[in-house]
């Protein structure tokens, strides 16, 4: 059971046997993730004004109906209800981070900067940034080459004579076989080891590679998408811009630590605050058509690609915030600092890969 686990149940039961049954269904949940899953946690983890089910989406009304079913399996008597929801979602949440990029990479963008907040005794925000923090850090350690070796194999092999006839060339026929099967099963155990090394080599080459090609685009200063010298774009569109640049070059989730170091060589400010709607204004409806192809921005979990969308559906202006804020809950005024919004977009573009 997750530490924070009892204190966060405290706002539902104190009883040790009810908890313990409820934390055999969330390890019962945890162990068939899906998309939809995580979408429809977040939704109630965070009290959206999107309903957990969706509207007409069956994804995520199946995800909601096996979230419940799961706790009535675990104990036939528990009484459903908005608040335990609340609560019994962010204890799957909970299960998840620590080894889930993807769960904690939905409740920092459903946070938004902290546009949204959830009541709960747990600070899960906190909790989901330090998870990406340590991933980030742990999936690019690079491996000890020079302590990478195979050894020979090694096997026995006493033939064994017995029956056979030495002018019947038909009775050496298990003999034979005996010492195939030996050898093969050497030869085996010889490639698992070879394909291991050769593991390790790729995936210390793919982190060396991703950590060249973002420095080659922090020290080229050039915008891959839009073609421009970093210093010739407006301050305006920066943050997304290069957001999704730096997006594009990451292979491995959830991302490098230093993706905020690097906003900041790049030219995106820490300090100030940027109108989320102005940044959404400022990009161009070229720029915003290919962000969003082949993408269903969730206006709980993608909350400025779904500004994005509402920005492509009525035109750059003012007409659109009306409806981003009816639907996600987040006023049309709210501001963040440059890099922190820049980081949010990355974060929306991973997830939405």
């Amino acid at each position: 059971m997750h530490a924070d686990f009892p204190k966060l149940y405290s706002e539902i039961s104190t009883d040790g046997a009810q908890r313990a049954l409820r934390w055999t269904a969330i390890e019962a949940i945890t162990k068939n993730w899906t998309l939809a899953q995580m979408e429809m946690l977040a939704r109630l983890v965070f009290g959206t004004k999107s309903p957990p089910g969706g509207h007409q989406e069956d994804d995520l009304a199946a995800a909601l109906a096996a979230f419940h079913q799961a706790f009535s399996d675990a104990d036939p008597s528990i009484e459903q209800g908005a608040r335990q929801d609340q609560v019994l979602a962010a204890g799957v949440v909970l299960r998840y981070l620590g080894w889930h990029s993807l769960v904690a990479l939905a409740v920092t963008t459903t946070a938004c900067g902290g546009a949204r907040k959830p009541s709960l005794p747990v600070d899960l925000v906190t909790l989901a940034e330090n998870t990406l923090s340590q991933l980030g850090a742990s999936r690019r350690m690079r491996p000890d080459l020079s302590k990478l070796s195979i050894p020979a194999p090694e096997f026995a092999f006493e033939p064994d004579f017995a029956g056979v006839a030495h002018n019947v060339p038909s009775t050496f026929k298990s003999v034979f076989d005996q010492f195939t099967e030996t050898v093969g099963e050497a030869l085996i155990d010889l490639v698992g080891k070879f394909n291991e090394s050769t593991k390790l080599l790729a995936e210390a080459g793919k982190k060396a590679d991703e950590e060249l090609d973002l420095l080659s685009w922090v020290l080229g200063q050039r915008s891959l998408f839009s073609n421009q010298a970093f210093a010739d774009l407006p301050v305006s569109e920066k943050p997304l811009v290069f957001a999704r640049d730096l997006a594009s070059l990451t292979k491995i989730y959830p991302g490098p630590n230093s993706i905020p170091a690097l906003l900041s060589r790049a030219g995106v400010k820490a300090t100030g605050k940027i109108k989320i709607a102005d940044a959404v204004n400022a990009v161009s409806d070229d720029w915003t058509s290919s962000v969003l192809k082949d993408r269903k921005p969730s206006p709980v979990t993608s909350p400025v690609h779904f500004a994005l969308l509402r920005r492509q559906e009525t035109g750059a202006g003012e007409g659109w915030y009306a409806g981003w804020t009816a639907i996600t809950g987040i006023d049309g005024g709210a501001t963040m600092s440059p890099i922190a919004l820049a980081e949010q977009f990355y974060r929306e573009i991973l997830l939405l890969r």
